[in-house]
């Protein structure tokens, strides 16, 4: 399917800076009508076939560069539940990744460039969020410890205690990354996202950018989700057990027991930058404007700066060297 424009015919895409659906051509806004595809996997507009991937459900023709939704892609079962629409747009996104990692020293010159930044893409990224019930029972022997001087004795005093926690906590919407593609440390480091702001889904979020449905069911990623619970289990126990010096003879227990998982599209902007034969990645979050990423070393800029500051030692050294002759 792909979004027309009732008035001039062009692709309408959703802006993400003014939060609406905008025609390429004529500027209009909200003048989108949906157009179905006749066949599977081709342009609507220019009837190519296009050659997507497994996993994905949106994305721009090769041929017209229109963009287009793949109808069975967004449909039961694949189809999501929620989304985070983008609101960071494209031109945004090139300034965070410059202010982020553009003042660094030793990137190569082609870094971050106008032509470069063009292989930028917009990626909904698929999620599953579950829902849990977590008990929690805690148990150690803490410590509180202290100190005081009196005439010219120092003093310390450690007092024992039984510490005793035990904590019910719900969870709603821990999100997990459902792409095979995207690597699951960089997502988790895209977080967090404000995710009182998901919204029910429209396929018209996804016209202007590439999206992917879920690469794996629920049941698959569920170990991942429980980790997360654990782990939040744990920063729940550490703050409701402040104030000890130590804590020894530590007994975790919980009990998780799911209550519901939705589909979910997160926004996350893509920029790949090839460098020595090397591939280099680097995220923003496409609603918060998180940057993650490592940029590239150019050891030719590392050895001339060097080179530079090592000839600019001994013009100084041979300077004070004169200076002292005279003297």
């Amino acid at each position: 399917m792909i979004y027309r424009c009732v008035n001039c015919g062009g692709n309408v895409i959703y802006e993400p800076k003014e939060g609406k659906m905008k025609c390429l051509s004529c500027g209009g806004d909200e003048c989108q009508e949906m157009i179905p595809a006749q066949l599977p996997d081709t342009c609507v507009n220019c009837g190519m076939q296009i050659p997507f991937s497994q996993f994905a459900s949106a994305g721009r023709c090769p041929a017209c560069g229109t963009y287009l939704i793949r109808d069975n892609m967004v449909s039961y079962p694949y189809g999501p539940d929620i989304i985070i629409p983008f609101k960071i747009s494209k031109r945004d996104a090139e300034d965070l990744l410059k202010k982020e990692f553009g003042k660094k020293l030793f990137l190569p010159g082609s870094f971050l460039s106008e032509k470069t930044l063009e292989s930028m893409r917009g990626v909904y990224v698929p999620f599953w969020m579950y829902d849990y019930n977590s008990d929690i029972e805690y148990s150690a022997v803490g410590t509180k410890v202290r100190h005081w001087t009196s005439g010219d004795r120092r003093y310390t005093e450690t007092s024992y205690f039984n510490v005793y926690r035990r904590l019910h906590v719900n969870y709603d919407g821990i999100p997990v990354d459902a792409s095979i593609a995207m690597d699951d440390t960089i997502m988790d480091l895209m977080e967090p996202y404000a995710y009182e702001q998901i919204q029910n889904h429209d396929n018209k979020f996804l016209s202007g950018f590439d999206s992917e449905t879920y690469n794996m069911s629920p049941e698959q990623l569920q170990p991942r989700a429980v980790q997360k619970v654990n782990k939040s289990n744990r920063e729940w126990i550490a703050h409701h057990t402040s104030g000890y010096t130590t804590l020894t003879q530590e007994r975790f227990n919980t009990n998780n027991q799911p209550t519901g998982n939705k589909f979910a599209l997160l926004p996350v902007w893509v920029y790949e930058y090839r460098y020595n034969g090397e591939n280099y990645k680097f995220y923003v979050n496409g609603q918060t404007g998180k940057c993650v990423g490592k940029a590239p070393l150019s050891l030719g800029k590392a050895v001339g700066l060097t080179a530079l500051l090592f000839g600019s030692m001994l013009v100084s050294l041979n300077g004070l060297a004169l200076l002292l002759g005279v003297l």
